[in-house]
């Protein structure tokens, strides 16, 4: 009977502590990846951008530390947003009463130019 108890109160507990669903937001930019033909280009992107949420909101979309677009009182949100990225960027969803990021998200770019650095096989330390 005692295990029982015990085990009556873990369940309860681990529903309890359980984050509630509510709160999910879904963030999505496409597209993700861009493709640079070497090094350091830059890559000109129109990047769509949507989001949703359970309970409305005020949000506001951050590329790296710029504020772009602001959301007052929402649910769900979509956006198109013309970039040029030469490293890897992330996009936020932040509060902007509190602060607190709600969603990240990031786009990088990757070049068809081979490295010139060849990786190690084994271990500077080896003996072997």
């Amino acid at each position: 009977m005692k295990y029982f108890v015990f085990s009556l109160c873990v369940f309860v507990a681990v529903i309890w502590v359980t984050p509630s669903h509510a709160q999910a937001t879904q963030f999505d930019i496409t597209p993700k990846v861009c493709v640079v033909l070497q090094q350091h280009e830059f890559c000109d992107l129109e990047l769509k951008i949507s989001w949703q949420t359970q309970l409305p909101q005020d949000l506001c979309l951050f590329q790296n530390n710029q504020q772009i677009q602001c959301w007052n009182d929402s649910k769900k949100g979509l956006y198109s947003h013309k970039a040029r990225v030469q490293v890897e960027t992330i996009y936020s969803l932040v509060n902007p009463h509190t602060g607190s990021k709600i969603a990240t998200a990031k786009v990088e770019v990757q070049s068809t130019e081979a490295k010139t650095t060849r990786r190690r096989l084994r271990s500077p330390w080896s003996f072997f």
